[in-house]
């Protein structure tokens, strides 16, 4: 937001404000029906036509000041009547709120808030935005419009509005700043009170509401004046009451001066607020009346560059290398980057993009991205920036060495063009840094002004000049785009990208066609005959370098030789004449409009002095306003300085003259605005009476409009207007409650208005006019998720899948990882919330984007939930939106009520928890019965393991818990605990649905890597990976048969996994790097895990198969200390300060009163010593971490963060001896920790085996004494703890008995799942023949088979007129038949094909009539059928989402769209010119673009599916058409009854050269497509051929093999593909469907 200011002078003397009958009372409203319009223009007649013949006006008029006058019209647009506000507000949220105003007897000085972009900027810098969205420009003039008659009602006029006066934010809502200058509507001096010096454009004409509170005010004084301060502050001010002119280039550059900076930026500030005639000007540059440097000025302006923005700064051309004075000039018909980077280059990116990169990165072709970048312009102006300005724009760490240090040296370093400084101001060479010299002249200056001086010359000189044209094509001309542009390599990317974000400054192109030269005569007669004004170009060097030559050449030349050469000169000088002019005539033909000046006092005179006259007037400014807008954005130049009456008989002449750029909706607008208003018959009474019946409410009334506004702008728009006025009343809002009421209002409108709304914009671009309300209210801070969490389904609905992932998945992805949780992020990470996301994203990109974000929630990191005010939100909410969802949470799948009611929760989901990790938890255990073994352990098995290392990292995750919370029943508990809770119980989830087959193959070899990846490097994340392993090594133990963990005991539990975790914990060599704790903690666990296997092994079996364990346990401590007195003394000291205060705070080998912090400021350098010279080096300075800074190290708990630094031994404080690493081991291995282990132990084996395992039991025995003797330590001893999680210790906690075991994965299941979870992601199909599952329901043969979209169902239809749905789920028993878990028997016929509609998720079959069914429900929805028999269906094929409808195509050739929304036929096509015989296949693209039919004859028809067009007609060499498909989105295959199989391109039918896979002997009816690329193809004798590697072309590689008998018994007659679970559906004669890997 910026702030513009409006001055306005005030006239002396009274005004003569007439007083007629409210005639805006009587106009026309855009809701009025057609019969009230005929009523009115009834009226109307009667009213202009019939009395004005027999009576004369009877106005009455009153006198008034200016300032009254003012007052009152800002009383009638403005609230001013609040006071102690920050801003004034319009009812209409279409008007700049007006910040402040102050009144004075002299000037009025009005204050607006505004926005930084004007349309004016819109339609030059970012024209796609309305070029590629035709309702956005609609909208945009329907709100103009809305504006237009707000102010009308009001009995003001708006006067001549201009782009620069609309400006416009990012969601395409404008607001207009009002002329208060000239905005009322009749104005008259009273009689000998002075002259009108108003322009044509001004009027006043208050209602009569707005006159009688003008009597009522009196002349402003100090009491009545407001006392808002302002100033004229930034660059945004704009001065409104300056009268604009046309003003001669010459007279305008005869005011230049050389020498100073402020007058060449002065002048430059004249020329952007001036209008110049463009076409006049080239002439006198040709002429040579203007020089270079001023007309280049000139063209910035025009182009609406800036001074000082880097990021739009002017733009001049090098000239020069600067290693001559006179040489070496750089070539002008070539773009600098052309001449720094060579043509090779340029190509290289140009080819680059134009190949399939431009399609994966959205980056058009183009050879460069801007003329002059703010990077360069920071490094010319490096001298006198500031450095901290620099280091954020061009580089982080100042280096002044980086800055070049000579001009010639920028020269040669810039591949981008020059500034005008370098021209003028000197000031730019000397540094104001004391570490970066001054910028150095080349050696042919002596000074920074003499290089200046020369360098202006040389601009004007003849060579430069003569050239400059072919410079002004490359950066404001012709060669910025099109053909032109690719031959001089200068396609720039800004006018190639179609970008529809708002600029303020770019890239312009003014010219059209090539810029006509200079002419040389001209130039000549200025060097030999220079004016004695100042426009008199000065002698250049290398005018005097010419003289020079000129007069050393002989003068014995024949007088006939020389009069020769004089006439060849002249002559080629006329030519050149010729060819400039007609390069003149042919740019200014197409591109500018000419001012006929003679004409503009006759236009003005035209009007009268009436209110509905300045009414018309508005409109035919906006008109303009409309022209404009649609060439400039079609790059043409229109100058923005026209004053009223300029702009209107420019626009008529531009109008005329591009008929042909004006889409045909605007013509009969544009027509009526100016060239039937402004036509020279003014005189003819009818139709002086037939343009009063033009207001603003005629081109909204939707009956007499001739605008083709949709039915649905007028809904639209009011709720946008709520929007935006909510807005701008936060904008008042001082208290947080105000705000919060606000805010709620504001979501009630989003809640209750976008669903209805979402319907009525029924097309993609009524889509984009509501995205970015919709996407603003989903990133909003405060009422965000809540706005995602009820309206994502609804939008997403509309959108498609393809859409929806574009625009959201970014965004609720950066919903469901929110620093701060409420209880509506609760509710995004329940079952519903998470089936709606599958739906809408789809199931390959939910496992690919979600499943990290559930997992990080269910750590419970982010259980910091607010439900203080959410719940009071819900309460209001629900008792305004009561769903049933009992019936949604019967089906495992999104159903379609789902997605049509709104999406708000009972009371009593939220009561169960309400906790987030709680919720996340729920669903990830959800989703892994749902999605099966190979899914559950592929997209969260493997996450949640990595999860559960991160769950103790962190020094704050090893702080011990209190007794009473011991969540994971351990020894020593600690905070990490907590947060692996629910991942542990996920984790447990796996193994309870599928049994322990998940330990032995998926568990187990991550433990024994993690272990092993300690041993060989611990490092925080090694560590934290260690720890989490003996978790869940003990966690699992349970769930292990006898037999089985028998078999693994010994390996790889004890030899793999415990005792090389005891051997790293005794190691004297190896540190943790969380010092202490994680050692103590780690033994601890492993201390959990040898008295689980002993209470599951019982008395004696532990005293048989634990002894190495033990032993290997007790052996720790032998390395512990020296069996000296002192020593042990010193140690049992020790270990009792330990004990005491191990729950507090972290001990290290520093010791508890080393200050590490204190010495932050210090520096310590690193010696080592060199492996080759053994001597001794001394590294740079660095910091130790503080203990602060090693408490606070942890990165983010989160999967989505790069992995943290794991070089712990490269800082200073982490050098580790072995003494300080001793000191680790004696604070671990503790007397506590032996007691406890051998109490328990001897009470689980015996004393005596005990005594016989571990050596030193004296010592063991004095430790206990001691320990009993002291009553305080005792009462905390890890004794009494493990006593009491022994007793806590349940049957189910030492071996769980599973419950239902029937999903538990065995024989072939288990082979299947064991090979999917090892496979790469990327590897290809590879069909292993694995047998399954059986299904069996049908009594005849299978026909058709739909995989729907959740991996888990799919649909079957047979000969037997049946329909069933069916269930996946993995079986311990391959040989189990599945049956049906829903059948349809309405059909009459055999159904042949069966499709899903995704967006309503429903299900759609044919058998010559279509039956749409809710697979979900086992409902039938609705029966499309022909009337004839002969016409019935034979083909059908689901238009994918967002689409509502289905294709049926009958056996002519006729595709019809049947609309399941309306369940009626929307619209058919013919979609071929000849009989192609009957239709065999029909098949739609993935982005519903096209389709294609293919016939029994061979012929395939591919036609366009928006317009029913046909793209063209192929033959397939031989045989009918089986088959066709989609292979992308512009290729397609089609299959023959010979076996052949071609794989097309929708955009090469013309050349008909096919891709042909290998040719089958028997027809190959069957061919899908996966998601990675393979075609699979099954023939109609079991053959199956698997193709990957498609874009090889001869070089594909191909599999092939005959299915077994034993599998698929009888012939293949239908075929399908689970694409995330890779399995294969084979329907066959006999009924049965087979699924196999």
């Amino acid at each position: 937001m910026s702030n513009v200011t409006e001055k306005i002078c005030l006239q002396d003397g009274p005004f003569l404000i007439k007083l007629g009958d409210d005639i805006a009372e009587e106009q026309l409203t855009e809701n009025s029906s057609l019969r009230t319009i005929l009523q009115w223009y009834e009226r109307h007649i009667y009213r202009n036509l019939y009395l004005p013949l027999f009576q004369n006006e009877t106005d009455t008029t009153i006198k008034c000041s200016h300032a009254d006058a003012l007052l009152a019209a800002i009383e009638l647009l403005y609230n001013v009547e609040e006071t102690n506000v920050n801003m004034y507000l319009s009812q209409t949220a279409n008007l700049f709120p007006l910040k402040n105003y102050t009144l004075n007897q002299q000037t009025l000085l009005l204050t607006y808030e505004a926005w930084t972009h004007t349309l004016r900027d819109l339609s030059i810098y970012s024209s796609y935005a309305i070029d590629g969205c035709h309702l956005r420009l609609l909208f945009i003039i329907y709100q103009l419009l809305k504006t237009i008659s707000f102010i009308h009602q009001r009995g003001l006029s708006c006067g001549p509005i201009q782009l620069t006066d609309i400006h416009i934010n990012e969601r395409y809502w404008i607001q207009l700043k009002p002329r208060f200058h000239s905005c009322l509507a009749t104005i008259e001096f009273a009689s000998g009170c002075g002259t009108n010096h108003h322009d044509d454009d001004c009027h006043i004409y208050p209602s009569s509401k707005s006159t009688s509170r003008a009597n009522s005010i009196s002349h402003p004084s100090a009491s009545t004046q407001k006392t808002c301060v302002t100033s004229q502050h930034d660059e945004s001010s704009v001065v409104t009451t300056r009268t604009t002119t046309i003003v001669s280039p010459s007279t305008v550059s005869s005011t230049i001066s050389h020498s100073s900076v402020y007058h060449v930026e002065h002048r430059y500030e004249t020329y952007c607020h001036t209008h110049i005639d463009i076409v006049e000007l080239i002439k006198e540059w040709q002429l040579g009346h203007v020089s270079n440097f001023d007309y280049l000025l000139i063209l910035n302006a025009l182009a609406g560059r800036k001074f000082h923005d880097p990021n739009n700064h002017l733009i001049f051309p090098w000239i020069n290398d600067f290693t001559s004075a006179t040489c070496n000039l750089r070539d002008l018909s070539q773009s600098k980057y052309r001449l720094n980077k060579g043509d090779a280059q340029l190509d290289l990116t140009f080819n680059y993009y134009s190949t399939s990169v431009s399609s994966i990165t959205n980056i058009v072709p183009h050879h460069l991205s801007e003329h002059l970048s703010s990077i360069t312009y920071y490094v010319y102006k490096a001298r006198r920036t500031e450095k901290r300005i620099l280091c954020e724009n061009v580089r982080s760490i100042w280096v002044p060495n980086e800055y070049p240090s000579s001009i010639g040296r920028l020269y040669f370093w810039t591949p981008e063009e020059c500034i005008p400084e370098y021209f003028y101001d000197s000031s730019l060479f000397q540094s104001i840094h004391d570490d970066l010299p001054d910028l150095l002249v080349p050696d042919w200056c002596s000074s920074p002004e003499e290089f200046v001086e020369k360098h202006r010359q040389l601009l004007e000189s003849r060579e430069i000049s003569e050239n400059l044209h072919l410079w002004i094509d490359l950066i404001f001309g012709h060669k910025l785009t099109g053909e032109s542009a690719v031959e001089a390599k200068n396609v720039c990317l800004p006018l190639v990208d179609h970008h529809e974000d708002l600029r303020s400054g770019g890239i312009v192109r003014l010219f059209l066609k090539p810029h006509p030269p200079r002419f040389l005569s001209s130039t000549r007669q200025m060097l030999d005959n220079p004016p004695s004004t100042l426009t008199s170009r000065h002698t250049t060097i290398l005018d005097e370098e010419q003289a020079r030559k000129a007069r050393t050449l002989s003068t014995t030349s024949s007088s006939r030789s020389s009069d020769s050469l004089q006439l060849t000169n002249e002559l080629n000088d006329a030519f050149s004449h010729l060819d400039a002019i007609e390069q003149l005539l042919s740019l200014t033909s197409t591109s500018f409009g000419r001012l006929s000046t003679a004409s503009i006092n006759h236009r003005a005179a035209k009007f009268k002095s009436t209110f509905l006259n300045a009414c018309q007037r508005d409109l035919q400014y906006f008109g303009v306003c409309l022209l404009e807008l649609i060439l400039l954005s079609k790059q043409h130049y229109i100058s923005a300085n026209f004053n009223g009456p300029q702009r209107l008989t420019a626009a008529k002449q531009l109008l005329n003259n591009n008929w042909h750029l004006i889409p045909i909706p605007f013509r009969t607008c544009l027509n009526l605005l100016l060239l039937e208003l402004t036509n020279d018959s003014g005189n003819n009474l009818q139709q002086h009476i037939s343009h009063y019946s033009i207001n603003a409410t005629y081109f909204l009334n939707r009956w007499t409009t001739p605008l083709s506004f949709p039915y649905y702008f007028e809904e639209l728009y009011r709720f946008i207007h709520q929007l935006e006025q909510f807005d701008q009343q936060l904008l008042l809002t001082t208290t947080s409650i105000e705000q919060k009421l606000l805010y709620d209002r504001k979501f009630q409108l989003l809640l209750t208005q976008i669903p209805s709304l979402l319907i009525s914009l029924h097309t993609q671009q009524g889509h984009d006019l509501l995205m970015p309300y919709i996407l603003d209210a989903f990133r909003h801070p405060i009422y965000g998720i809540r706005c995602i969490y009820f309206l994502f389904n609804p939008f997403a609905i509309v959108l498609g899948p393809e859409e929806t992932r574009r625009h959201l998945l970014t965004l609720i992805q950066s919903a469901l990882n929110p620093e701060r949780t409420t209880i509506y992020h609760w509710r995004c990470f329940t079952r519903r919330f998470i089936i709606q996301l599958i739906a809408r994203f789809s199931l390959t990109k939910f496992l690919q984007s979600i499943p990290i974000l559930l997992i990080e929630a269910c750590s419970g990191f982010k259980d910091e939930i607010n439900l203080k005010t959410e719940i009071d939100d819900e309460n209001s909410s629900n008792s305004n939106n009561e769903t049933d969802e009992i019936s949604n949470e019967q089906s495992d799948t999104a159903n379609s009520s789902d997605y049509d009611t709104p999406l708000i929760d009972s009371h009593d989901e939220q009561q169960t928890s309400n906790l987030l990790s709680d919720s996340a938890a729920e669903s990830i255990i959800y989703l892994q019965l749902k999605l099966g073994p190979v899914l559950g352990c592929k997209y969260f098995g493997r996450h949640l393991l990595r999860m559960l290392a991160l769950c103790y990292v962190d020094d704050e995750q090893l702080q011990l818990l209190s007794s009473d919370k011991n969540p994971l029943k351990s020894i020593r508990s600690v905070r990490g605990d907590l947060n692996a809770k629910k991942i542990i119980d996920c984790l447990l989830s796996l193994i309870q649905n599928y049994g322990e087959q998940i330990i032995l193959l998926f568990y187990l070899p991550h433990l024994i890597e993690a272990v092993r990846a300690a041993n060989h490097r611990l490092t925080i994340r090694t560590e934290s990976a260690l720890l989490s392993c003996m978790v869940l090594l003990k966690c699992i133990l349970p769930y292990m048969g006898d037999s089985t963990l028998m078999g693994y005991l010994a390996d790889p539990i004890k030899e793999r996994i415990i005792h090389p975790c005891l051997s790293l914990l005794a190691s004297n060599t190896v540190h943790f790097p969380s010092f202490e704790r994680a050692r103590s903690v780690c033994a601890y666990r492993v201390l959990d895990i040898l008295f689980l296997l002993s209470l599951r092994l019982g008395y004696e079996s532990t005293r048989l198969y634990m002894n190495d364990s033990i032993r290997a346990f007790f052996a720790c401590f032998q390395s512990t200390y020296e069996s000296s007195d002192d020593t042990t003394r010193s140690r049992n000291t020790s270990l009792s300060g330990f004990s005491t205060n191990r729950a507090n705070s972290l001990t290290s080998q520093y010791g508890p009163s080393t200050n590490i912090s204190s010495a932050d400021g210090d520096e310590y350098c690193r010696i080592t010593i060199d492996s080759l010279t053994n001597s001794y080096k001394i590294g740079s300075p660095v910091k130790p971490r503080s203990l602060n800074e090693r408490s606070s190290r942890s990165i983010s708990h989160s999967l989505l963060t790069s992995p943290y630094a794991e070089e712990d031994s490269s800082s200073p404080l982490n050098m580790h001896t072995r003494e300080a690493i001793q000191l680790e081991i004696d604070a671990t291995f503790t007397g506590e920790l032996a007691c406890t282990a051998f109490v328990q132990f001897c009470r689980l084996c015996g004393d005596q085996h005990m005594n016989s395992l571990v050596t030193r039991n004296d010592t063991i025995y004095a430790w206990i004494a001691e320990l009993t003797s002291k009553p305080d330590v005792l009462s905390r001893n890890d004794s009494v703890s493990a006593n009491d999680v022994l007793m806590s210790i349940r049957d189910r906690d030492v071996r769980y008995q599973h419950l239902d075991e029937s999903r538990f994965l065995r024989k072939n299941w288990l082979s299947y799942w064991e090979y999917e979870v090892g496979r790469s992601e990327n590897a290809m199909l590879s069909f292993k023949q694995i047998h399954l599952q059986s299904f069996v329901g049908h009594t005849n043969a299978v026909r058709s088979l739909c995989v729907l979209d959740d991996e888990s169902t799919f649909i079957s239809g047979g000969r037997d007129q049946k329909v069933l749905v069916w269930k996946v789920e993995n079986q311990n028993d391959n040989a189990t038949k599945v049956e049906s878990r829903w059948s349809y028997n309405g059909h009459r016929k055999s159904v042949f094909a069966i499709s899903f509609l995704d967006s309503l998720r429903l299900a759609a079959t044919c058998d010559g009539s279509v039956h749409v069914l809710d697979p979900f429900r086992g409902q039938i929805i609705c029966r499309y059928s022909q009337p004839k028999e002969t016409l019935a269906f034979t083909a059908m094929v689901a238009v994918p989402a967002p689409s509502t409808n289905i294709l049926a195509a009958t056996s002519d050739g006729t595709v019809r769209f049947l609309d399941v929304r309306t369940k009626a036929i929307a619209y058919e096509w013919k979609t071929t010119l000849t009989t192609g015989g009957q239709v065999k296949s029909l098949a739609i693209s993935p982005n519903a673009t096209s389709a294609i039919i293919g016939f029994s004859t061979g012929v395939v028809s591919v036609f366009d599916v928006r317009s029913g067009g046909i793209l063209g007609t192929l033959k397939v060499p031989e045989g009918e058409v089986l088959k066709t498909n989609f292979y992308s989105r512009s290729r397609f295959f089609t299959s023959s009854a010979d076996g052949s199989i071609f794989l097309w391109n929708t955009k090469e039918l013309a050349q008909g050269n096919p891709i042909s896979l290998k040719s089958h002997v028997d027809p190959a009816p069957f061919v899908l497509t996966t998601r990675s690329g393979e075609v699979i193809v099954a023939t109609q004798t079991n053959k199956l051929c698997i193709y990957s590697n498609m874009k090889g072309g001869a070089q594909m590689d191909s599999q092939s093999t005959r299915l077994q008998s034993e599998n698929v018994k009888g012939t293949v007659s239908s075929m399908a593909l689970f694409p995330e679970n890779r399995l294969l559906l084979f329907g066959s004669e006999n009924g049965n469907i087979e699924l196999l890997c």
